[in-house]
């Protein structure tokens, strides 16, 4: 049986952010608000013995997440600023990372350059 593995953090952290270009039937969206951010990270591993540890993993990720004003930004930009700093430090391993709203809406996004893996 061929199988392919994977490790998964997650966690929460608490933001503001805004979307000043919100249609109107959104115009709620363009004054800052809050959100409880629900961060999952998963990473391509090449076998079964904590090639990551995902403890460590996850001690990494929160601090680059951050917390407090996100200005403008997105789900989709929050997850992205994390995965360029995963896929920097871990390269060429399929990286996905999703931000939801509150845990009911959000983003996913994953990297698309995995050659070598």
């Amino acid at each position: 049986m061929q199988t392919v593995a994977e490790i998964a953090v997650r966690f929460t952290a608490e933001g503001w952010h805004c979307w000043p270009e919100a249609p109107d039937h959104r115009a709620y969206l363009r004054d800052k608000h809050r959100h409880i951010f629900f961060v999952e990270v998963r990473m391509r591993v090449t076998h079964h013995e904590r090639e990551v540890e995902f403890h460590d993993l996850l001690a990494e990720c929160i601090p680059v997440f951050g917390r407090g004003d996100f200005g403008h930004a997105s789900c989709e930009t929050l997850a992205t600023r994390l995965l360029h700093y995963l896929a920097h430090h871990y390269p060429h391993r399929p990286i996905s990372v999703a931000v939801f709203e509150d845990n009911e809406a959000g983003a996913v996004v994953r990297n698309l350059d995995t050659s070598d893996m």
